[in-house]
């Protein structure tokens, strides 16, 4: 019996060991999943620092700078806008954001929103999120969004907060 069929082979190839599967992303630029959670039809990904990350040590905040919220918006890497608006709603709660997570994410397949910061600041609500992602949400807003707010305060550090569809800077 001869087989010919590429997909057939293909299945088998991989069933026997001769090709890897590619393996789910768990890990970008010095980011670690923490945890991933069913939300709708999407998943909501927290990204913390990966052991041994180097992270800029938080500053104190400025209160003549820090909490304006400065926004600046950005031709590249847009997320979709629907997707946003969910995170930005999913983030809209009491929830408390601990070991100080860098990044947090909504969608699958590779189409996500996520809205991550520059430093690690500690335990906070996760809704001390939703003002300056609103604010670039609501500046940037093009059918996609990508963008940031320097000047974020978050839980007393001063920030640079993005909305864009990777974890990992705009």
């Amino acid at each position: 019996m001869q087989i010919s069929h590429p997909s057939f082979i293909a299945v088998l190839a991989l069933a026997i060991g001769l090709v890897h599967a590619t393996p789910a992303v768990n890990s970008i630029d010095q980011l670690v999943i923490a945890s991933t959670t069913a939300v709708g039809e999407y998943n909501l990904t927290i990204w913390i620092d990966a052991p041994g990350a180097s992270t800029a040590a938080p500053a104190a905040v400025d209160a003549r700078a820090c909490g304006s919220n400065n926004v600046v918006c950005d031709t590249n890497n847009k997320a979709d806008a629907s997707l946003c608006s969910a995170l930005i709603g999913q983030l809209d709660s009491s929830t408390t954001i601990a070991n100080s997570p860098r990044s947090i994410c909504l969608g699958q397949s590779g189409n996500e929103c996520c809205v991550s910061w520059s430093k690690a600041v500690g335990n906070m609500p996760e809704s001390d999120l939703v003002n300056a992602a609103r604010d670039v949400y609501n500046g940037c807003f093009s059918g996609a969004i990508s963008g940031e707010a320097k000047n974020v305060d978050l839980n007393g550090v001063c920030v640079t907060q993005c909305l864009s569809n990777r974890p990992t800077e705009c």
